[in-house]
């Protein structure tokens, strides 16, 4: 089994740095508030229900269920975005805490969600045998991931760049597929050995709507984990080049008019607790 205790230890590092968590909430949570809507209405949240939101960050999915009248709690391990989610969304309970390790009781909630927190999470086996605990025997799990290459437009561009400018002699931290939920058959499997039975599978169609084509480069530079992360390591012409080819193949690709929409699907996954099935995988 891979250790990523170093992936977990990096992520907790960027996102207690106050610059870089006001670049992803500036540049990249455009994309990622375009599923809350789909996220909650897969979920079945309905006022009066009790909500976990996972990897709260910013506290925008938050503030979506506090308007459609849910009692919430949102855990994340980052103290400077439980700040923000605090001031977004006074009416909520927010909590520091590692999603692999939650700090309530069993069957406490009627719901959890997750809006691209999974990623995030060194061990995803750990964590969803958490919320399974956690959720109540006819409660409601969703969660949304971004696709891969092979589905997203964007995810392609960005990755195959990377890929045919980097410095092959700089090798990334290792970190957990966070791509294996993208993928049905995977998500299925995960979410049937931590309990779960899965209801709905769904692609989204977010995009990003660029006024310039060299923006989705700063969206990715400054404002994701992973890129930023293989960016941070490469040397300064390789860099330039990156940026260069990035942004001329959004611009020869992408126009729509005098912008650029650049597809970012998501998958959307709904799962609820499996009746009769074994004590899922705990460690």
């Amino acid at each position: 089994m891979n250790d990523f205790t170093a992936f977990g230890d990096l992520e907790r590092s960027r996102w207690s740095d106050h610059a870089k968590a006001a670049n992803y909430v500036q540049l990249f949570s455009p994309a990622s508030d375009q599923a809350i809507d789909r996220l909650l209405d897969a979920a079945g949240v309905q006022p009066g229900l009790r909500v976990l939101d996972l990897c709260c960050g910013q506290g925008n999915v938050a503030q979506a269920l506090i308007s459609r009248g849910c009692h919430v709690c949102g855990i994340d391990f980052s103290p400077v975005m439980l700040a923000l989610a605090r001031e977004r969304a006074p009416q909520a309970k927010f909590i520091e805490a590692d999603a692999q390790n939650l700090p309530f009781g069993d069957a406490e909630f009627d719901v959890v969600v997750s809006n691209f927190g999974m990623p995030h999470i060194p061990d995803h086996r750990r964590a969803l045998a958490e919320v399974r605990r956690v959720i109540a025997p006819s409660g409601r799990f969703a969660m949304t991931v971004w696709c891969g290459p092979d589905a997203s437009p964007c995810m392609e561009v960005v990755y195959s760049t990377l890929e045919a400018h980097r410095s092959p002699d700089i090798l990334p931290t290792p970190t957990p597929d966070f791509l294996q939920f993208a993928r049905r058959e995977e998500a299925q499997t995960l979410l049937r050995a931590a309990g779960f039975a899965t209801r709905d599978f769904t692609i989204l169609d977010c995009a990003w709507d660029l006024d310039s084509p060299d923006r989705l480069f700063e969206i990715f530079a400054k404002g994701s984990f992973r890129a930023g992360m293989l960016l941070a390591g490469q040397r300064p012409d390789d860099v330039a080049a990156i940026r260069t080819a990035m942004t001329e193949t959004v611009r020869r690709r992408f126009k729509t008019g005098t912008r650029w929409r650049v597809p970012v699907p998501a998958a959307l996954l709904q799962a609820t607790p499996e009746l009769g099935a074994e004590r899922p995988w705990a460690p």
